[in-house]
C-alpha cells in the first residue's frame, strides 16, 4: 500500500503520483511537512473518496494523529510524482515543541486553521439545510 522510496535524507520520503501516504482510520505516530509536490487530503464518502484539500510546498498534515492519538480521519495521497516529505515522530515531534517555540507555534497555527476550516463548512451546511442560501 505505501509505496515510497526513502530517499539519501534520513527523516524523508519520497512518493509517486497516486501513492497512499496514509488511510484514513489507520493510526499515526508522524506528521509530514510537505517539501516539494502535493497532497491531496480526502474523506470516504458513499460514493469513494472526496477531496478536501489539496497541500502544497511548506504545509503540514497528519498532525491530529500525532496530537491526539486517534486515527486518522482522511487518507492522504500524493499528487505528483517526486512528491518528498519530510515526516516527523513522536519523539522527534516532542524534542521540536520542548525546544523550538516558533515550531510549536506553527503547529498550533495549523490546527487553528483546521478549526476554522471546519467551522466554516459547519456553516455552510448548516445554511443550506435551513434552506437560507437562495
Amino acid at each position: 500500500m505505501q509505496s515510497h522510496s526513502v530517499t539519501s535524507m534520513r527523516f524523508m520520503l519520497e512518493y509517486q503520483r497516486g501513492d497512499i501516504i496514509f488511510e484514513q482510520a489507520s493510526e499515526g505516530d508522524e506528521l509530514f511537512v510537505i517539501i516539494s509536490g502535493t497532497v491531496a487530503i480526502s474523506q470516504k464518502q458513499d460514493s469513494g473518496f472526496k477531496n478536501l484539500v489539496t497541500l502544497e510546498e511548506g504545509e503540514i498534515f497528519g498532525e491530529m494523529a500525532l496530537v491526539d492519538r486517534v486515527p486518522r480521519t482522511a487518507r492522504a495521497t500524493a499528487k505528483q510524482n517526486n512528491t518528498r516529505l519530510i515526516v516527523i515522530n513522536q519523539p522527534r515531534f516532542i524534542y521540536l515543541v520542548s525546544q523550538q517555540p516558533v515550531f510549536a507555534l506553527t503547529i498550533m497555527q495549523v490546527l487553528c486553521e483546521r478549526i476554522h476550516s471546519i467551522e466554516n463548512r459547519y456553516e455552510l451546511l448548516l445554511k443550506k439545510m435551513s434552506g437560507s442560501d437562495r
